[in-house]
């Protein structure tokens, strides 16, 4: 488990690309488990709850993308218990349908110290 923000990051983004193939766990290990967390994404969904972050990731990861996602311009503010990140992320992806897409997109990721280890509670992004 990640011991700083910018290592929950660098996993929370891993996580991501995982979860474009389809495959959660790496999600399901970074986010935390308590209910308070909350996720804005591309689609427009206000997950609140784990329980509903997990479902829309689902939700997402059974769309067939494939492809990356990278966050460049990362900028770090945090105290000991609570982290946050603002980045650009560039996607490259392809839907089931065989359409490229390419998309420049803001992000926000708040991480919170949970038994010694980062995890992330809040994740929010925006096209530019």
């Amino acid at each position: 488990m990640p011991t700083t923000p910018t290592d929950a990051a660098d996993a929370f983004y891993a996580a991501a690309n995982l979860m474009l193939a389809g495959d959660l766990s790496g999600f399901e290990a970074i986010w935390s488990e308590a209910d308070d967390i909350s996720q804005l994404g591309p689609t427009g969904a206000i997950c609140i709850g784990r329980a509903a972050v997990m479902e829309q990731f689902a939700k997402e990861a059974a769309m067939g993308f494939e492809g990356t996602l990278r966050a460049d311009d990362r900028r770090f503010v945090e105290s000991p218990e609570m982290g946050l990140m603002v980045c650009v992320v560039r996607t490259s992806c392809m839907t089931k349908a065989g359409g490229s897409i390419t998309v420049d997109i803001g992000a926000t990721t708040i991480f919170r110290k949970e038994a010694g280890h980062w995890r992330v509670v809040h994740h929010h992004t925006d096209r530019f």
